[in-house]
């Protein structure tokens, strides 16, 4: 059967779009996920076992039991029920260990396994705040896996892989583009 994984993050703008009751694709998640972190296949915790430890910690109280609950686990280390994440095997098949979120660890892994299809849900990368600078990662990966024949899916009110018509100050006026950069609207 070949593969298919739905990386689901936690934007509600398409997290409830995820294809949660077919069984035929894999949900690919994160284990902070309130909602869907006990559907999951297989959960991603890539932060730093300090960070997660930190009397400043913003996970749940019993964050540590939900971890031990996870079906499968992925986290930079082998500990208690979590596998070590595949760093290096996962890096040199996709040819750059270019990772700086979860859920681009998931995306990485599935490109690796050879899913024949991603779909991305819940994940929109866009403001100002952390998502934003992980967003050109995740739409590296994308890019990776489209340039490997891999079919990946985001849904239209997701703002991945979209076309962004801000252009920046030329003299006098700030150029709006509709289409592609150079097409004035």
């Amino acid at each position: 059967m070949d593969l298919k994984v739905a990386i689901i993050g936690l934007s509600p703008k398409t997290h409830h779009l995820a294809p949660w009751d077919d069984d035929s694709w894999e949900k690919w998640g994160l284990p902070w996920d309130d909602f869907g972190w006990s559907r999951m296949t297989r959960t991603f915790e890539m932060h730093d076992q300090r960070l997660l430890d930190s009397e400043h910690s913003q996970r749940m109280v019993n964050y540590a039991e939900r971890l031990n609950d996870c079906a499968c686990l992925y986290m930079q280390e082998d500990q208690g029920a979590a596998i070590r994440y595949p760093f290096d095997e996962v890096a040199e098949s996709i040819g750059k260990a270019y990772w700086n979120s979860s859920i681009a660890y998931a995306m990485a892994m599935a490109i690796h396994e050879g899913a024949k299809e991603i779909a991305v849900y819940g994940v929109d990368m866009d403001g100002t705040d952390e998502y934003f600078y992980q967003r050109p990662n995740m739409e590296y990966l994308i890019g990776i896996a489209r340039g490997k024949g891999i079919k990946v899916h985001i849904p239209d009110e997701s703002p991945l892989c979209k076309f962004q018509g801000k252009g920046v100050m030329f003299y006098d006026h700030a150029p709006t583009y509709v289409d592609r950069y150079g097409w004035l609207g």
